[in-house]
């Protein structure tokens, strides 16, 4: 298996994408998650590394993971709990294109908290 060589180039590029796909679909529109595209130029972009696969690189990838989801499912509770008691009672109808969002965010909350963890190394 591979890994990037140099995975603060990495996590830069998946947050700089997340924020700017979630960015482009707030202003333009839900058409604009085809920007989530260009997040297929990074293998080409980074030089890659061999691991082996009793490497701790598996375990620091699925806390990541493991992180990023707990967050974004956090934030999908409380976010529907607000809309859903105190402002809209017809919260998924009236914000549909917005929900789409949510997988750009996630690129950039793992893009953050691989970032976190490569200062904690």
């Amino acid at each position: 298996m591979k890994v990037y060589k140099n995975l603060l180039f990495a996590y830069s590029f998946e947050i700089m994408v997340g924020l700017t796909t979630t960015l482009l679909i707030i202003f333009i529109g839900s058409n604009a998650i085809g920007f989530i595209a260009f997040f297929a130029v990074r293998p080409l972009i980074l030089d890659t590394k061999e691991i082996s696969s009793g490497d701790d690189y598996w375990f620091v990838q699925y806390r990541l993971l493991k992180y990023s989801v707990l967050i974004i499912s956090f934030i999908i509770i409380i976010y529907f709990l607000i809309y859903r008691f105190f402002l809209s009672n017809d919260f998924l109808f009236l914000h549909r294109d917005k929900i789409i969002t949510l997988f750009p965010f996630l690129l950039s909350i793992h893009g953050i908290l691989g970032l976190i963890s490569l200062k904690g190394n």
